[in-house]
């Protein structure tokens, strides 16, 4: 695992020249899992904490544990007797336990891993520069090239204060910003706060509390600046600073050309947009050539609705033209009804002047009857029973009268054609009277059963008169309630078509409303973001020139110092190897003069010399 963390900021064979010996690889996992642990204990102590303390902002209350408890405590404590508020929460909140420790000594241990980290970096730089000196063999011949070789790998040592100082600063930088010990004083301010019941002494106590963590940061700055100090006497001898720079440098290279990718592919990516949004204007033209095929078919529809409204109108006049005629030929009825039923009732009159005319004919004809009656009674009171004798008598007398009258001769020769004619004229008037008699009661007989079956026909025909009459009003109710009904289905027909009209053109101003803001939104926001993207690109390109110039401007610094301290280490170095190699030297020329000198000419000697 070491190794893989390794391997993600050097390489393989450098990784594994570092891990060569058990205990470096023990110190840098030392590092890594206390860095870990306390990384996580640090942000879950302050989560815990800062939901205290917004609780307690938020709510202006203190029922939550561990806070109810401590106020129990205290209402209990100050029953019994009375305690100062701020000892009594120094006491409970240095008794408070967060992860089976007590809280203020998980802060102090979580501050003491900054110079923790420091000085086990520092160890194992010292380590591996033990280890490394102690591979030097003091033989004659691989003294200096083990001196070379352990100070070409002499960096490999320095890995272990890197790592350290690395966590030391993510540390120190997280308690800058996560601080703990602020909170936790001020939460312990806001509970005094609650337990008093007054808010007076809070600013004094957060300046006494203020000052307090300024002097325990000045503190921890002091033990940082000695730890920085031990630090930079033990990177005096740290000579291959620049591979660290150049390999900055690589890593700016790469960094710029993964910034010159991220460039292309944001101008691929704009291209692409290009041709989406030309995509979406042609899908925009198709949705309007869609939209005007469907204005044309509701304007058809419109049309044809139009047409189905004159028809109906058309239907509708025609119907009321037809019930007009209907009402006009029943008009019509009426009024020949009306002369019919004053034609019957003149021919009745008539028939009653007739009827009346042949009553007083008969009360005439019975007069007369009577009348003869009594003159054939009083012939016969005049001339007595025996009429016939008399009636003889008269005869004769008649015959005598007669003959007389004959003989009156030619005077009146043409009376007796005349009294016969005249008599036959009784006789025919008689007869024909009788026949007439006869006529008129075959007519009365007649008429009054002609009147009968008038008065039937007329009382069937006024019946089927009034249900024809009836049955034109049903008619007409009729029509009038499928006038009224077609008004209204017209009515409701034109109501269903205007509030569909009305509801396609919601429908359609809201799609289009929809489409402009979709539209609007979408470039709004696609503006939006990629402004926000080329602004967050140059606040991050400004935060890294700016980081960039300060870290060469720091680098430039360390490597001033670190060359005035190489100078003087170089120099110290070198006065030593000069001393070496003179005592070397000395040795070399002891060694010589013990070997037995060989021969001239024939070759070196083991030495070189």
């Amino acid at each position: 695992m070491v190794q893989f963390i390794l391997e993600m900021f050097t390489s393989e064979e450098k990784a594994a020249s570092i891990l060569s010996s058990p205990l470096i690889e023990l110190i840098f996992m030392v590092l890594f899992i206390g860095f870990v642990v306390t990384l996580i204990g640090h942000i879950a102590l302050y989560t815990k904490l800062k939901k205290l303390r917004n609780y307690i902002s938020d709510t202006n209350q203190i029922n939550v544990e561990p806070l109810q408890e401590f106020q129990k405590q205290y209402e209990e404590k100050v029953k019994e007797e009375p305690i100062s508020v701020e000892t009594f929460v120094q006491e409970r909140f240095s008794s408070w336990r967060v992860f089976g420790l007590p809280v203020v000594n998980l802060i102090k241990m979580i501050q003491m891993t900054v110079s923790v980290f420091i000085l086990i970096g520092v160890l194992g730089t010292f380590i591996g520069l033990t280890i490394s000196l102690g591979n030097i063999s003091s033989s004659g011949d691989q003294l200096i090239e083990n001196i070379a070789a352990v100070l070409t790998g002499i960096d490999v040592a320095f890995y272990t204060s890197i790592v350290g100082m690395g966590s030391s600063l993510i540390m120190t930088i997280l308690l800058k910003v996560l601080n703990t010990e602020h909170m936790l004083t001020d939460i312990m301010l806001k509970v005094e706060s609650q337990l008093e019941g007054h808010h007076d002494n809070n600013l004094t106590k957060l300046i006494e509390v203020s000052e307090r963590i300024n002097d325990s940061i000045i503190s921890l700055q002091d033990t940082n600046q000695q730890s920085l100090g031990n630090i930079e006497q033990a990177f005096a001898g740290f000579q291959e600073y620049t591979t660290g720079l150049q390999q900055s440098a690589k890593d700016l290279a790469l960094f710029n050309e993964g910034l010159k990718s991220n460039l292309e592919e944001f101008h691929r990516l704009f291209h692409e947009m290009k041709d989406v949004t030309h995509g979406f204007g042609e899908g925009t033209n198709r949705l309007n050539d869609n939209f005007e095929s469907l204005f044309d078919y509701f304007k058809r529809v419109d049309d044809k609705n139009e047409r189905m409204v004159k028809v109906v109108e058309g239907t509708h006049e025609k119907v009321m033209e037809a019930s007009e005629l209907q009402k006009q030929t029943l008009l019509q009825f009426l009024n020949t009804v009306e002369e019919l039923k004053n034609f019957t009732s003149s021919i009745l009159q008539g028939q009653k002047a007739v009827s009346d005319s042949y009553s007083k004919i008969m009360s005439q004809t019975n007069q007369l009857v009577k009348r003869m009656e009594t003159n054939n009674s009083e012939l016969k009171a005049i001339f007595g029973s025996d009429l016939s004798s008399r009636m003889g008598d008269i005869s004769n007398y008649l015959a005598e009268l007669s003959r007389d009258f004959d003989r009156l001769g030619g005077t009146i020769s043409n009376l007796p054609e005349a009294l016969t004619i005249i008599n036959q004229t009784q006789n025919e008037y008689k007869h024909l009277l009788s026949d007439r008699f006869e006529e008129l009661k075959h007519f009365n007989r007649t008429f009054s059963n002609h009147l009968k079956e008038h008065t039937t026909e007329s009382m069937t025909f006024e019946r089927n008169l009034r249900d024809v009459t009836k049955t034109f009003e049903q008619v007409s109710i009729k029509n009038n309630q499928l006038m009224q009904e077609l008004d209204s289905k017209i009515s409701q027909m034109n109501q269903g078509f205007n509030h569909r009209e009305n509801q396609i053109e919601t429908s359609v101003g809201i799609l289009k409303d929809t489409l402009s803001n979709y539209v609007s939104s979408f470039e709004g926001s696609f503006s939006n973001r990629m402004d926000q993207v080329v602004r967050n690109i140059s606040s991050v390109m400004d935060q890294i020139n700016d980081n960039m110039k300060r870290e060469f401007m720091d680098i430039k610094r360390i490597n001033e110092q670190i060359q005035q301290g190489n100078a003087q280490y170089t120099q110290r170095m070198v006065q030593e190897l000069a001393r070496e190699m003179q005592a070397l030297i000395r040795q070399l020329s002891v060694v010589s003069n013990q070997v037995p000198t060989r021969q001239p000419g024939i070759g070196m000697n083991d030495n070189g010399y």
